[in-house]
């Protein structure tokens, strides 16, 4: 790589780094009821939208606001199905906000965030499993 492509390419970096700490001065006021980024989900995790009203028992619209509000689900299209992961809605039942931020952030191994992984596991393994 030559010297003019490399400075070229910082150049690119530094604009974007900076444009993504200037970034929150720019979002309108409402920005803070904004939709949050859903948490990272594995495939196991994942419940349809019945489930997760059974466990909660909550009407659908409640778990379609809370996947919004508070990122315990994703949608990948307007007509794509609704994906509840089922450790964050544990989280959210329990109104464990920081267990679900460290979720959110990767943090699968904090101890906080293991202990509703494993319970998450163990029940899906109850309902999946016919209780083995």
């Amino acid at each position: 790589m030559t010297s003019d492509n490399f400075a070229s390419k910082k150049a690119v970096e530094n604009d974007h780094y900076r444009y993504l700490s200037e970034a929150p001065a720019a979002l309108p006021e409402h920005a803070a009821i904004a939709r949050k980024l859903p948490v990272p989900m594995l495939p196991s995790e994942i419940v349809r939208i019945e489930t997760a009203m059974y466990f909660a028992q909550v009407s659908d619209k409640t778990i379609r606001k809370w996947a919004q509000r508070d990122g315990v689900g994703r949608q990948a299209d307007k007509h794509s199905p609704l994906q509840i992961s089922f450790p964050a809605l544990l989280m959210r039942l329990d109104g464990a906000s920081q267990a679900l931020e460290l979720l959110r952030c990767g943090e699968r191994h904090h101890p906080l965030v293991a202990a509703y992984l494993s319970r998450g596991i163990d029940l899906l393994e109850e309902i999946r499993g016919g209780g083995r």
